[in-house]
């Protein structure tokens, strides 16, 4: 199994939310729990721009599916592999 990190661009960013609506993750985050926060989120956005939540040992961490990557109008998001279980 392989862990991701996603980074995100801050320079090309703008904020659209396009990424934190695609994730199937957040989203299903956003049905289990109604809301998304730092707690249960993959990315977020926050005055204008996507920050990538990853934080070792957690549960839900980025899966590698690349959909953000795809959607992302300004290109402003890359994926790392951190490590392989």
């Amino acid at each position: 199994m392989q862990i991701y990190k996603l980074k995100v661009n801050t320079n090309r960013c703008f904020g659209c939310n396009d990424c934190v609506v695609s994730c199937p993750l957040n989203f299903n985050q956003l049905r289990k729990d109604s809301y998304l926060s730092q707690e249960n989120a993959v990315l977020l956005v926050k005055n204008g721009v996507a920050y990538p939540i990853y934080k070792e040992g957690r549960e839900v961490n980025c899966d590698g599916c690349g959909v953000c990557i795809e959607i992302c109008p300004a290109r402003a998001i890359q994926i790392e592999c951190v490590e392989e279980v």
